[in-house]
């Protein structure tokens, strides 16, 4: 068989990738097995492994894709950006990777997976970390500004945004009727709100492990 362009074979990867996505939203990651994906797609297992050569490389690949559209959203920011804004910003593209239930479903079943698979978890933690270190240097800018408080850990901001967000998408995956849109956009203001005006409690003490001197 002759070899295909690069350009065709990752256009051709990516019509794949979208195809098992929904094929993962209907039946679950572990119930969809390789050959229900080749049925999907009318593709032979050859075919299909040419492109992918297990359900984990899917995944994987999925993950990239994410972070390739935050790092493209992250680099569209120009320095100034006031900080409501880039959150405002942010919550678009979430909306429109996260349009319909089954897309969050989705990105849940990648959670749980990561969780039994280190290599999955590997690579989400990277993905993660990479989006952290573009919220940081945004809140970093932000305080420099003088918009929001500069006691305020930049990282540990970071992380407590991203996981006011991903905790909203958690609530909508198995109750629909939250309105996670309507939410994420009172916790834009909430957030910007404790950032500027509220005064920061002290981190907390390592644990002792329950002894007392």
């Amino acid at each position: 068989m002759p070899k295909q362009a690069p350009e065709r074979h990752e256009a051709r990867k990516a019509e794949i990738l979208t195809a098992c996505l929904g094929c993962f939203s209907r039946k679950g990651f572990h119930r969809t097995s390789m050959r229900d994906l080749c049925e999907t797609l009318s593709m032979s297992p050859g075919a299909l492994y040419r492109y992918f050569d297990s359900k984990e490389a899917i995944i994987l690949a999925m993950i990239d894709r994410d972070r390739a559209q935050w790092e493209v959203a992250f680099s569209n920011i120009p320095a100034n950006t006031p900080l409501q804004e880039v959150l405002e910003g942010l919550t678009d593209i979430a909306e429109q990777g996260c349009a319909r239930v089954e897309d969050i479903a989705i990105f849940w079943q990648v959670m749980a997976e990561a969780t039994v698979n280190p290599e999955i978890a590997a690579v989400l933690k990277r993905h993660y970390g990479l989006f952290t270190d573009r919220l940081e240097l945004v809140i970093r800018r932000a305080q420099e500004r003088g918009e929001i408080s500069t006691d305020l850990p930049p990282r540990d901001a970071a992380v407590f945004v991203i996981s006011c967000f991903d905790g909203l998408l958690a609530r909508f995956s198995f109750d629909p009727s939250t309105d996670w849109r309507t939410l994420a956009r009172r916790f834009q203001s909430w957030i910007h709100l404790a950032f500027s005006s509220l005064p920061m409690a002290p981190a907390a003490k390592p644990s002792t492990g329950g002894k007392r001197k």
